[in-house]
């Protein structure tokens, strides 16, 4: 206030100075509209008492507000500037500002960071050597496009990469800001780059492990198939090697995981090393491997040096541990084939293989192929087809070959499969087999013909068990909860044991036997005769007969006159059975001269086409 009553009495007269007072106000920091609109009140009322001089005050005040206008918007700008550079330096994004040559004129400290350089090293850099060659020609395209436009901001890069002063690789999401003066013409180029090198190998490695197995470093199957789809869709053939490892589950079990891993560990190894790195190799599964070799090499060969070098011991805690694999190779594969075909097609034939044996090779047969995928077909469908009746019980009479009276009823299955047609007994084993419904559907075979038998008092009722059931420790179980439900006595039951069976270690087949013998159940070995042990069993176990072996049956029937020593050999074993107080079945009797031909030689109980097709019990005992 003293300040502008001295501008007004001051002579010459200059309103300017009350300007000066006005930037004062503003220094002292009343900035505020509130504080300025109360200091402008008060100097307005104490300026007024000043007489005689009411032009003067009129001008000072103006002088004093232009003051606080120029004065508050340097303070403004100032403080935007500040807060600019704070902005700049302390941003966790990076920012480059560039002019308008793609020079770099200033880089924050995150910038700094990002490229890994110093500051002092920044200023006079080209942008375009930051780029990495790959990206650059298209990143310094969209420069120039948002330089040439009236745009502010160009369209933000998903991802670039930036070299680091170490010549490592920063990935960066990057958007561009064009600066403009005044005018609106471009003035500087400001970069906003945001780090994301942990996201791009967290990525990385995520993608990695989804392509790639963790305990061997191979390719999964995913992968593998990807690589198989891309060499099938080229021009040049391509082949497969598809490997399971031999008993790889004694080395996992017997010296633990350690050393089993220790194992897949070499074998990737030594396949890597076999095939070449020209071929992809893959780890499918536990002991799963696979090979995509290029058009030109042996793989009969390859295949058996696989399993040479496989041979070689890799030793683990002192262990010396290998195994062999078993290989099916589909060679030359033409362009155009379906990749998932092609490896069911091999799997196929690998689970061929190992039912025949281990350490073997052996081709994809497109005939063999497609009867195994029917036969596989077939048992994918059994539960369905058991739920829905097509899986049925019949029965077949068992007969005394002198009198042609019928002895016992033998219960079996058969399919009526609407698109195959009928599937006797032999053929719904097959298929069962490969289910794990075996015991299941065996329990309800017995229960089912206990139930038919218990109906008729003069009839015996006769299954063949098969090895699973067999060795079944919930067999006496079923075989005792299957009568006491039909009231069925255990004296009208006979069962058959496979004789391979009873090679089964612990011998749970022969305890089972043993105890359903001391029920009363009567015990019929079938599949007799095939080795010379069987002869073991007339003495040492509690039977009531033995079934001759089926292909050894008919072999005999159709040689019977020729005097082949098989012939003999069959003549001279039931004189022996039959001498153990045993009955004697011979199957698949098909003409009354075979029937005569065995009971001429001893047999004494005989069944098959010559006695009827399998029907239902009622059918056979009308006859």
């Amino acid at each position: 206030m003293e300040r502008l009553v001295e501008v007004l009495g001051a002579e010459p007269f200059d309103s300017h100075a009350a300007a000066e007072v006005g930037a004062l106000v503003v220094e002292a920091g009343l900035v505020e509209p509130s504080d300025l609109d109360a200091t402008t009140t008060v100097l307005v009322q104490g300026l007024s008492r000043v007489v005689g001089l009411d032009g003067r005050v009129e001008s000072v005040l103006a002088a004093f507000a232009a003051g606080v206008r120029l004065a508050a918007a340097e303070h403004a700008l100032a403080t935007s500037e500040e807060q600019s550079r704070l902005l700049f330096s302390l941003a966790a994004v990076g920012v480059l500002v560039t002019d308008l040559d793609g020079t770099v004129i200033q880089a924050n400290g995150a910038a700094l960071a990002i490229l890994g350089r110093k500051a002092n090293g920044m200023p006079g850099t080209p942008l375009a050597d930051l780029l990495h060659p790959l990206d650059r020609e298209t990143v310094l395209a969209g420069y120039a496009e948002l330089l040439d436009s009236d745009e502010e901001w160009g369209r933000p890069r998903e991802r670039t990469r930036l070299i680091r002063a170490d010549g490592d690789l920063a990935w960066v999401h990057l958007a561009v800001l064009v600066q403009r003066d005044r005018a609106g013409r471009p003035d500087a180029v400001v970069t906003l780059a945001q780090d994301v090198s942990h996201l791009h190998l967290l990525e990385h490695r995520l993608g990695y492990q989804g392509t790639h197995d963790p305990l061997t470093g191979l390719a999964n199957r995913h992968a593998f198939i990807g690589k198989l789809e891309e060499a099938l869709g080229g021009t040049a053939s391509a082949s497969v090697l598809h490997l399971n490892l031999d008993a790889f589950s004694v080395i996992n079990h017997g010296l633990g995981w350690t050393v089993g891993d220790a194992l897949l560990r070499a074998v990737a190894a030594k396949l890597n090393s076999v095939v070449g790195d020209a071929a992809c190799v893959a780890r499918f599964g536990a002991d799963e491997f696979a090979v995509l070799l290029r058009r030109g090499r042996d793989v009969a060969a390859l295949a058996q040096r696989i399993n040479v070098e496989l041979a070689e011991p890799t030793y683990v805690d002192g262990h010396g541990v290998a195994a062999s694999a078993t290989i099916a190779v589909a060679r030359d594969v033409e362009p155009g084939a379906d990749p998932v075909e092609l490896l069911c097609a091999t799997a196929i034939t690998l689970r061929a293989l190992k039912s025949g044996g281990r350490g073997q090779w052996g081709l994809v047969d497109p005939v063999a192929d497609q009867a195994r995928r029917a036969q596989l077909r077939l048992a994918a469908s059994v539960p369905g087809a058991w739920g829905s009746g097509q899986i049925q019980v019949c029965y077949r009479p068992i007969i005394a070959l002198a009198d042609n009276r019928t002895v016992a009823i033998q219960a079996s299955l058969r399919w009526r499969h609407p698109e195959v047609g009928l599937l006797d007994h032999r053929a719904c084993l097959r298929a069962i087999a490969d289910t794990g419904f075996g015991p299941r559907i065996g329990r309800w075979l017995l229960e089912e013909g206990a139930q038919q038998v218990a109906g008729h008092d003069a009839v015996r009722l006769y299954l063949e068990l098969t090895k699973e059931e067999a060795v079944d420790p919930d067999l006496v179980a079923s075989v005792r909860g299957a009568l006491d439900e039909a009231g069925l006595a255990p004296s009208r039951l006979d069962l058959g044991f496979p004789v391979p069976a009873l090679h089964a270690p612990d011998r749970p087949a022969e305890d089972n036997l043993e105890v359903l013998a001391g029920l009363g159940v009567g015990i019929i070995l079938y599949g007799y005769g095939a080795a010379s042990r069987d002869l073991t069993y007339l003495d040492s176990m509690p039977l009531r007969a033995v079934r001759l072996v089926g292909s050894v049956a008919t072999w005999v029937s159709e040689n019977a006159k020729s005097g082949l020593p098989g012939v003999l050999a069959a003549r001279g074993l039931v004189p022996l059975v039959r001498s153990s107080g045993l009955s004697m079945i011979v199957g698949g009797l098909k003409t009354a001269r075979e029937a005569a031909w065995w009971a001429e030689v001893g047999v004494d109980l005989g069944e098959g086409p010559l006695f009827g097709e399998p029907t239902t019990l009622d059918e056979i005992t009308r006859r």
